[in-house]
């Protein structure tokens, strides 16, 4: 290490002190004595640095395309995971062999009732190791995109016993996109903390360095605002079953108390951006809830944790496909192009995910002493989720053969917000979801008793002041309130509401 920081050292002086022969050494300057006092020790920059990127175990990226290691990666990791979950967990769909290898190709495709969490963020996630390992290998979004795919369709052929999955298809290549290029970026990122962070983010940098011995391409130093927020709150809510008032339910319900840490991140100016890289500007919001619970749980194999704990994670995300920044005046900054959203909200009462492209404008107007911020996106969920209420509480009791606590969805969704930073650094927040989703019949698991097509009409507004009592520690209240009504077509219709409030630190970090 002293040696490779000895090089680099070298390195600055060669390229800021110039390289004089001794004829211009001479000539530059005039006495021995201000010679000796000014001239200094340098070497020559190029040998310098081949020797510097060839030190260590990695070195400079060789911006050559690596199929096999991208492929290989791919193929590695399904493997594994398919020899752990037949061999060390012993899990029945993982009991392949060449029975379904044989004829791989004439089983037919369906939509599968596995749990919320692994359809819409394991996933995602899975498919995002693939399109990683794909990138690290320098391979471009197109061709990453590709590979993940293949290792898609790898696993749901070749690594489970059951009927390979729609849901699963579009959530591990269209969310790992989502998913994959964000991290891929952010791990880059990370770097300039630790590389062990970096990889932390991109666990595919361990396969990928190890055989290439060679860093990720891409830039660094893109982080626009970072903060870490920690909230706590209580809320409550209330449900009216229309036209089945003879269920027997309760209507209310309390959540006392909970803490709600989050993370956001800004991935370079969402306002003037100019580009035709996707991802090139994103913004993820990360957030987790525990908490006392209400009393009333849903119908699950852990009925009485779910009744006495509240819990909520969420994933808010849209980045770019690319953008124009058009310059309607000289106080804005504007940028208009289209958006791929990534959301999921797995709540204690509630269950919401949306995925789906969409276009966007983002401006910013500055005034002379205050700015104003405001965001619209408008979108279409190729695939979501939504709670079904009769599932998720037991409004109707659920048999042991109930397949899912959720429907599968697709629709029209919107997301707009707002944000106004007065003189004194006051700040004001407003934000928007909008959701007119529908329950499509082939989804429908066959057999359930309770299950109906129809449209869900969902929207979450939330309104929030900030103080400032440093340049990073801000204080802040907020109010949030979840509204539902549904019109099924089988099914009695149901109206919720769902309102929280909190108070809260965020510390601004950048």
């Amino acid at each position: 290490m002293k040696k490779i920081f000895s090089l680099f050292l070298l390195t600055s002086f060669s390229l800021t002190f110039p390289v004089f022969s001794q004829t211009e050494a001479e000539e530059s300057f005039p006495s021995q004595t201000e010679e000796t006092e000014s001239q200094e020790i340098v070497f020559p920059s190029d040998t310098l640095s081949a020797q510097t990127s060839q030190t260590g175990f990695l070195h400079e990226n060789d911006g050559k395309k690596h199929w096999f290691t991208a492929i290989g990666g791919m193929l590695f990791f399904n493997v594994g995971l398919a020899t752990y979950n037949r061999f060390i967990i012993n899990a029945e769909w993982a009991k392949v062999g060449p029975n379904e290898w044989s004829r791989f190709w004439e089983r037919e495709w369906g939509y599968d009732n596995d749990w919320y969490w692994t359809n819409f963020v394991l996933h995602p996630y899975q498919g995002s190791l693939y399109y990683m390992m794909s990138r690290a290998s320098n391979l471009n979004r197109a061709e990453s995109f590709g590979v993940t795919v293949l290792g898609s369709a790898f696993w749901e052929y070749l690594c489970e016993t059951n009927a390979p999955s729609k849901n699963d298809m579009v959530y591990t290549t269209v969310g790992a996109f989502a998913v994959g290029e964000m991290l891929y970026r952010l791990s880059l990122n990370a770097d300039e903390i630790s590389e062990i962070f970096g990889t932390f983010i991109n666990p595919g940098r361990w396969w990928t360095q190890s055989w290439l011995r060679q860093r990720p391409l891409g830039s660094r130093h893109n982080i626009h605002e970072l903060h870490l927020k920690f909230a706590i709150g209580s809320s409550n809510s209330y449900t009216d079953i229309l036209g089945g008032r003879n269920f027997n339910y309760v209507h209310s319900e309390n959540f006392p108390f909970f803490v709600n840490p989050s993370f956001g991140v800004v991935y370079n100016d969402p306002y003037g951006h100019d580009s035709n890289e996707p991802y090139s500007q994103f913004e993820l919001d990360i957030s987790a809830a525990l908490g006392k619970g209400s009393g009333t749980g849903a119908e699950t194999l852990y009925s009485d944790l779910d009744k006495n704990l509240m819990y909520e994670i969420r994933i808010m995300s849209n980045g770019m496909l690319f953008s124009r920044a058009p310059k309607f005046s000289e106080n804005t900054d504007t940028s208009l192009g289209a958006v791929l959203e990534y959301q999921f909200d797995w709540h204690q009462f509630y269950e919401l995910s949306a995925l789906g492209p969409g276009v966007a404008i983002k401006q910013r107007v500055r005034f002379e002493d205050s700015k104003l911020e405001w965001q619209a996106h408008l979108a279409w969920d190729i695939l979501g989720t939504t709670d079904y209420y009769y599932y998720h509480r037991p409004v109707v009791i659920s048999s042991g053969d109930t397949p899912r606590s959720y429907s599968m969805v697709s629709g029209a969704m919107t997301l707009a917000k707002l944000r106004y930073a007065m003189p004194n650094d006051f700040i004001v927040n407003f934000g928007l979801r909008g959701y007119a989703l529908y329950d499509f019949e082939s989804q429908i698991p066959s057999g359930s008793p309770y299950s109906s097509t129809g449209w869900e009409l969902i929207g979450i507004m939330e309104a929030s002041i900030e103080l400032p009592v440093s340049k990073i520690i801000r204080l802040g209240f907020a109010d949030e309130m979840y509204l539902k009504r549904t019109f099924y077509k089988d099914m009695p219709d149901i109206f919720q509401l769902f309102n929280t409030v909190n108070a809260f630190v965020r510390f601004q970090l950048k």
